[in-house]
């Protein structure tokens, strides 16, 4: 069961992270199309690799995953925040998830695949530690995740 300080501390860093990735996403948006996979996956792995972010991300799992209040914070990144920050980042009016898979011609069920995709190797790689992805480069990684979420977010 999570306690209310650590649903609160679970949002401060759910909040700060989605700003920081809203921010990051949305250069790559404004990038070219053909690497848009291969720079958001890049850019996940490099926010998980980060020693500042990677004990943060952690704890917000740990919390996440302890109750449904300590997910709510997640969820609400998932599910609303970033999309709003990114179009925020992009010097637009706040996105929902629906606006941005309509820039992006695509479904928001894909947005959230592709989202699991990465988020299911921070799993693996950092709170279990499944070998070989969990020493893995992270070049590795991209080069091996980056045709999935091109599917998923370029079509």
């Amino acid at each position: 069961m999570s306690t209310a300080a650590e649903v609160e501390k679970a949002q401060a860093i759910i909040t700060a992270y989605g700003e920081a990735f809203a921010k990051a996403g949305a250069a790559a948006y404004l990038g070219p199309r053909e690497k848009l996979a291969e720079t958001i996956a890049r850019i996940t792995l490099e926010f998980f690799e980060d020693p500042e972010w990677q004990p943060q991300l952690l704890e917000a799992v740990r919390i996440a995953v302890a109750s449904d209040e300590g997910a709510e914070p997640m969820r609400k990144l998932f599910s609303a925040q970033v999309f709003a920050q990114a179009g925020v980042a992009l010097d637009e009016d706040p996105l929902s998830i629906d606006e941005l898979a309509g820039k992006l011609s695509i479904k928001a069920i894909a947005i959230n695949a592709s989202a699991s995709q990465l988020w299911g190797v921070f799993l693996w790689r950092y709170v279990l530690r499944v070998e070989p992805i969990a020493s893995a480069s992270v070049d590795e990684i991209v080069e091996l995740l980056t045709p999935t979420v091109e599917r998923y977010i370029i079509g």
